[in-house]
């Protein structure tokens, strides 16, 4: 990961970029900045945005997510948008498709570089005490969605903001705040980029961990 990011600076323990195989919200991941002077420096964040004006972080679970059609108006995330812009590197998602009762889990996975790289926002909280003095900061993420492709519309509406290679740097530069200017990217990726295949329900659990996820599959006559 840090050959195919570009990566100048690990920052906090490197032995703590130890593999996952399913992050739930407000749980910590990696997520890939650009830094003052200008590297590309990996930092593990909360996965649930929350906002620097918030008075507590109840709601950072439910902005895990921010669609990329209204993010830079609603002011959760408009403020990120122009400069606090993020990469979110992962080798998949998961997305479940009804069906009748129950949920059918997929997994999305790159079908041929070893990392999807997720638009995504960033944002510093700190708690406040009652006498007006502040806290240690919480670095949190969340990943921007788009209108799914023809591939992943047959299990979800919508999908995470998968970027090219050659979008990254302007991304990712917090000098570049012309949000129009970014619009060219902001759209779902081609169907190519991405294989898709049913696994069991064992990813409905967030104690399950582990590659066997990956490897574990439905029922014979499901998915």
């Amino acid at each position: 990961m840090a050959l195919m990011f570009e990566i100048g600076e690990v920052l906090g323990d490197p032995d703590a970029f130890t593999p996952r195989w399913n992050i739930a919200p407000t749980q910590l991941a990696p997520v890939v900045r650009t830094s003052a002077d200008g590297r590309r420096t990996l930092a593990r964040l909360r996965w649930g945005l929350v906002p620097p004006w918030a008075k507590d972080t109840k709601d950072a679970a439910r902005c895990i997510n921010a669609r990329a059609e209204t993010a830079p108006v609603k002011p959760s995330f408009r403020d990120a948008v122009k400069k606090r812009r993020c990469l979110v590197p992962a080798t998949g998602w998961y997305e479940w498709r009804r069906d009748g009762a129950r949920k059918q889990a997929f997994t999305f996975e790159p079908a041929e570089d070893a990392f999807f790289a997720f638009g995504g926002l960033w944002s510093i909280w700190r708690p406040r005490a009652e006498d007006g003095t502040f806290g240690e900061p919480v670095e949190t993420f969340t990943v921007l969605t788009v209108d799914a492709n023809a591939a992943a519309a047959a299990v979800h509406d919508r999908m995470p903001l998968v970027l090219p290679r050659e979008a990254w740097a302007r991304w990712l530069d917090p000098d570049f705040t012309d949000v129009d200017a970014l619009g060219g990217v902001v759209r779902s990726c081609p169907d190519e980029w991405i294989r898709l295949r049913p696994l069991s329900d064992k990813v409905n659990n967030v104690r399950h961990e582990g590659p066997d996820l990956l490897l574990d599959l439905p029922e014979a006559g499901t998915g």
